[in-house]
């Protein structure tokens, strides 16, 4: 059984939101963390 070409156009198009939504959300956070980073608000990182 295919499936009709409108619920895979829909389909790629939630998919796709979705990703954009994810990536401009990890370039948000990055913005703000290199902001903070270079304004001198946060220092280096110190793991264990």
């Amino acid at each position: 059984m295919a499936m009709p070409w409108a619920m895979t156009f829909w389909m790629a198009k939630m998919v796709w939101l979705a990703l954009t939504g994810w990536v401009s959300s990890c370039l948000t956070v990055a913005d703000e963390v290199a902001g903070s980073i270079r304004t001198g608000d946060i220092g280096a990182f110190h793991v264990g």
